[in-house]
Formats: structure tokens, C-alpha cells, sequence
């Protein structure tokens, strides 16, 4: 009996030693950690300056900003918009980078597509930054970033992706030809 007791002991000390393999999410990745935020870029491609833009999403407990910067010249001071977001909205954003497999991706490969858009995602999830490098030189990874782009346009109502596409059409016609 002592011995089955000593053993019980040992087995719950080594169980309770054990940990997460590197790189995984937290044991209950179906819970969002109270820490998720973070940040999506997105460029539309390599298309003619007055039609190029590039934006930034970054979202924390409570809002999310967006920099719309157009054109290529980066000392361009970007248009900024700023919205709160529930709890509910950075849920379900949680559950569809997890579902894409955003925390299960160390390196967004590169197969050698050019040309289109690329963006890529950085979010802090219990305690631990997952950034699976530039997305959209893959087919995989533009895919990804397909996924992770209409997630978090449901971050910002629908008039804030207007208006700025709106300020980017009336810029781009403003633009030298």
C-alpha cells in the first residue's frame, strides 16, 4: 500500500512537471488569453504608384487603429482610424487566427510568387509572440493572408474600409499620371 502511495506521489509530480511542447499555444487554445493583441500590415501588390497602398491594423483589448498609408513614398503621413472593439469581436478573432493556424506557424515560406498582395500578422497570446514572417509569396501563405485580412476587416465597421478606400480613390485621382 505505501509503495502504490510513494508511486501515485511521483506520478503526479512528473505530471505536473511536464510542459507544453515549444511553439504550441496554451493548453486551452479554444479560450482567448486575457494578453491577445496585436498587429496586420497589408500591401496590395506591386501596381502603379497612384493605386499602390499599404495598411496596418493593430488591436488590443479594446480598439483597434487603422494606418492607411497610400502610394509608396513612406514619409507619407497615413490616414488613421480608430474604433473600439468588444470582447466578443476579439473572440472571434482569436478563434479564426486559430482555426487559419496562425499560432501553429514558425516560417510563411516563399515559393516565389511576385506581384500580388503580402501583408503578415504579429499577435501576443499567452505571453508568447507568433509572427509567421511575410505572407504572400506562397500559395499557402497568401491564402493565410486572405483568411487573416477579411478576420480583421470585421474589426472595423464596414463605413471605416469605405471611407478610407474612398480617400484612396480620391488621392490616387489627385496623382500625377
Amino acid at each position: 500500500m505505501a509503495m502504490r502511495a510513494v508511486l501515485l506521489v511521483l506520478l503526479l509530480v512528473v505530471a505536473g512537471c511536464a510542459t507544453e511542447r515549444p511553439g504550441t499555444p496554451s493548453a486551452d487554445d479554444t479560450v482567448m488569453p486575457a494578453d491577445f493583441a496585436g498587429s496586420v500590415t497589408y500591401a496590395n501588390g506591386t501596381v502603379a504608384p497612384p493605386y499602390h497602398y499599404e495598411w496596418r491594423l493593430t488591436f488590443d483589448d479594446t480598439t483597434a487603429a487603422i494606418e492607411w498609408t497610400p502610394g509608396y513614398d513612406r514619409s507619407t503621413t497615413p490616414w488613421r482610424e480608430t474604433v473600439d472593439i468588444t470582447a466578443d469581436q476579439r473572440a472571434t478573432l482569436f478563434g479564426v487566427l486559430r482555426d487559419l493556424g496562425v499560432f501553429d506557424l514558425d516560417a510563411a515560406g516563399d515559393d516565389g510568387m511576385v506581384g500580388g498582395p503580402t501583408g503578415g500578422v504579429e499577435v501576443t497570446s499567452d505571453g508568447r509572440t507568433y509572427d509567421p514572417g511575410t505572407l504572400g509569396l506562397s500559395k499557402d501563405s497568401a491564402t493565410l493572408l486572405d483568411g487573416v485580412v477579411d478576420a480583421v476587416h470585421d474589426l472595423a465597421p464596414a463605413e471605416v474600409w469605405d471611407g478610407l478606400e474612398d480617400k484612396q480613390d480620391d488621392w490616387s485621382a489627385r496623382q500625377p499620371k
